[in-house]
């Protein structure tokens, strides 16, 4: 009588397992992301479904990069996207990768990874969500590192400057109470003859927003501003969103030459994509039409929904239709909001 109780027990236990484990397998397989639909919906257009790429984007079957035991440099091209060319098996690609860090989680970048490198005779090993999530907030560059990679062969490694580039140290506008001129000449470079403490210069700084980040900009400028003896007040990333008009030529051209030379040509004469120069999509008063397709993409064409600003959106379109013999009207911040995403 007892065994049969044990038995019976014994069952009960069994079946509640089962069911508890149907239970989880289900809530788990709801909330686990499906990384062959991922890729379908985002990748395929670009890499083909087969993994076997085409035109300007390399394959992902066979893709050393993609099997490689170590992940990490996978996983950085698909958060942060790539530019300019890249050699796969022999041949170059010149395609240029979207970021997907605002647009997929770590779960799903992790499960479009792992799909990846298992799929289409790939043998790369599992990507789980917490390497993506190590990868996403890695420690940030600090303002002295940014210096030195950045901005110390103009200005030299103590901000002392050189002949053509002006000092930094004692710098009256680097040390001023207001930091927001300084920003200003960061975030949207300057030309023509600069006097600094009674000597003259007269070389260019290139513009550095669409290059850097607000925050990158906000922890080199804080660095400048507190060394080699200047004693100035830190920079927010606030002052720095808030530096320059919101629409600029200048920024549009750092952002053009970053994210869309590699396909458009430098000079806008196309190569990948369709030349800009002369382009009636370009040329004509109302920029709506433009506008969608950098919202939203079209074709080989990756949408930078996400990956820009309204601003900055603004500014390369500003660009684009007063650069190489094309002279339309000037692209507003609400020109650019007024687009359904």
């Amino acid at each position: 009588m007892k065994n049969a109780h044990r038995l019976v027990l014994f069952a009960a236990v069994v079946v509640i397992m089962i069911m508890l484990a149907n239970f989880y397998g289900r809530v788990m397989g709801a909330q686990s992301p499906d990384g062959r639909a991922i890729f379908v919906v985002n990748c395929a257009v670009c890499h083909q479904p087969n993994g076997q790429g085409g035109g300007p984007y390399p394959p992902l079957a066979g893709n050393p990069d993609v099997n490689a035991v170590d992940s990490a440099n996978v996983i950085a091209t698909v958060l942060n996207g790539r530019t300019g060319p890249i050699t796969v098996n022999g041949t170059q690609y010149g395609g240029n990768m979207p970021s997907w860090r605002g647009q997929l989680s770590n779960a799903q970048i992790a499960a479009v990874l792992t799909y990846v490198r298992t799929a289409w005779g790939n043998s790369g090993p599992a990507v789980s969500e917490d390497q993506v999530a190590a990868a996403r907030s890695p420690e940030a560059l600090s303002g002295a590192a940014l210096f030195a990679a950045k901005c110390a062969v103009c200005h030299q490694a103590l901000g002392q400057g050189s002949d053509a580039f002006p000092p930094l140290a004692g710098n009256p506008v680097v040390t001023a109470s207001d930091p927001s001129a300084m920003i200003a000449v960061i975030v949207n470079g300057r030309s023509g003859p600069l006097t600094v403490n009674g000597k003259a210069f007269n070389a260019q700084m290139p513009t550095w927003k669409g290059t850097l980040t607000n925050a990158d900009i906000a922890s080199v400028a804080t660095y400048v501003r507190s060394a080699w003896g200047n004693n100035a007040s830190p920079v927010t990333e606030q002052q720095v969103a808030a530096a320059g008009a919101p629409v600029s030529v200048s920024v549009g051209a750092s952002i053009f030459a970053k994210n869309c030379a590699a396909c458009h040509g430098a000079n806008g004469q196309g190569g990948i994509g369709p030349a800009l120069a002369g382009n009636p999509h370009v040329n004509i008063n109302n920029p709506g039409n433009m506008l969608a397709t950098i919202i939203r993409g079209r074709n080989l064409m990756p949408s930078w929904r996400g990956q820009l600003a309204a601003s900055d959106i603004a500014s390369v379109a500003t660009f684009i239709r007063s650069s190489w013999g094309n002279n339309v009207p000037a692209v507003s911040v609400e020109d650019v909001t007024a687009i359904k995403q």
